[in-house]
């Protein structure tokens, strides 16, 4: 399935039984239960009738129990860090780590061959070309936007998985992708592994989850730099800035950097 924004025809056309465009997940229709089950472990369903029956305040009751259970038996488990703990964590452990500096020319991926330029900052620029790297496939541009556009919703979670160390890919998936499809892939582990963790040590492991959320395909492509801000121009400085006090993360960044992966051995692989 390709990546196209939703708008209110797509919505339409759903509903009247197209299946490329699934409709909006059922809780979407009221607000405040999504707001209230993002924050615990209720499914929006359970949220709503809880909701109904006994109002708001037994829902944040429930919620605020601990995971354990509230009869002592059993750990309770532990909360989880906030979106700038868990940057603030990556970043550390990614600057401990180092990493050499880039090898400029031809480097290899999963998914077929890409060229790595020395670059104006810190990261270097990423380029694919269609000769000698990937015969067949079409015109592609270097943004993210088109970048994520060009791949199905089932790829692009397997662009992240392939940056983790050790990971094995699906095959069937792998093998399912076209020329085109295949060059986008490149790309953007390239620009993963070897560019924007070296704008931002620990950027890499934000970027893994905000591919690993285009997997969703009520997820649109648009809202890929919102997940990952570094996407956009100044994106390095933004999270420096969050790292100092001096800018809030936004919703979608906070949301995607508390959806990271906490092992300390989810490293990226050597490049």
């Amino acid at each position: 399935m390709r990546r196209h924004g939703r708008s209110q025809e797509s919505e339409a056309d759903a509903r009247d039984g197209h299946a490329h465009r699934p409709p909006l997940r059922p809780h979407e229709a009221d607000p405040q239960a999504a707001r209230l089950a993002a924050a615990g472990r209720m499914t929006p369903d359970a949220a709503r009738s809880l909701q109904g029956s006994a109002g708001n305040a037994a829902f944040v009751a429930v919620q605020r129990m601990p995971r354990g259970g509230d009869n002592g038996e059993g750990p309770a488990e532990e909360k989880p860090m906030d979106g700038l703990s868990r940057l603030r964590r990556a970043n550390a452990r990614a600057e401990k780590r180092g990493q050499a500096a880039p090898t400029l020319g031809q480097a290899d991926s999963p998914f077929g061959a890409y060229t790595v330029n020395k670059g104006r900052g810190a990261g270097p620029y990423i380029t694919s070309n269609v000769k000698h790297q990937h015969p067949g496939s079409e015109s592609l541009g270097t943004t993210y936007d088109e970048l994520v556009k060009a791949l199905d919703a089932e790829h692009l979670p397997l662009v992240a998985q392939a940056a983790r160390s050790g990971a094995e890919l699906d095959e069937e998936i792998l093998g399912s992708m076209d020329a085109t499809q295949r060059r986008a892939a490149t790309m953007l582990y390239g620009i993963m592994t070897q560019s924007e963790e070296r704008r931002f040590p620990g950027a890499g492991k934000a970027m893994r989850s905000a591919l690993t959320k285009q997997g969703d395909p009520y997820h649109e492509a648009e809202e890929f730099e919102q997940d990952f801000p570094m996407g956009k121009v100044g994106g390095a400085q933004y999270y420096r800035e969050v790292l100092a006090g001096k800018k809030q993360l936004s919703d979608k960044a906070r949301k995607n950097l508390e959806d990271m992966s906490s092992s300390s051995s989810d490293g990226e692989k050597s490049s």
